[in-house]
């Protein structure tokens, strides 16, 4: 296994567990997300990885059973293509805009991430599910 790969199944194990400051560990301070150029480009250039960590948590928050899984997984040098699960019941907290539920929910995505001495440092992809687009229930 690639030091690429194991970097990202360390920090989904992080994720799994609920450990959100992991994204300070695992993403460098300059990382950049193409998303926020889209849906945020007020805060391009910035330090984003306070937005991750706060993604984390409302996912955490909303669904306590949260799971995290890897559906699939393709690596070419230093980009890593992941398609991800979060699933869980809306019984916590409103997932943004969306109000708790009590049902089952499926978010699924896919990033490119690029990865650099141990750390992400680049994605395409998302955003997923903000104010409740895309949540499958």
């Amino acid at each position: 296994m690639s030091e690429t790969l194991r970097v990202l199944g360390k920090y989904s194990e992080a994720m799994q567990s609920g450990s959100s400051d992991a994204v300070f560990e695992f993403f460098s301070e300059d990382f950049h997300s193409h998303a926020t150029d889209r849906v945020s480009p007020d805060r391009a250039g910035s330090d984003l990885r306070g937005f991750e960590q706060q993604w984390w948590q409302q996912v955490r928050s909303a669904f306590p059973d949260m799971t995290f899984s890897v559906d699939l997984l393709l690596e070419s040098g230093d980009i890593v293509v992941s398609n991800w699960t979060v699933r869980g019941t809306h019984t916590g907290t409103a997932f943004y805009d969306v109000a708790p539920s009590g049902k089952p929910v499926t978010i699924n995505g896919t990033a490119i991430l690029r990865v650099r001495d141990g750390k992400i440092v680049e994605h395409w992809g998302g955003p997923h599910c903000q104010k409740g687009h895309g949540l499958v229930v």
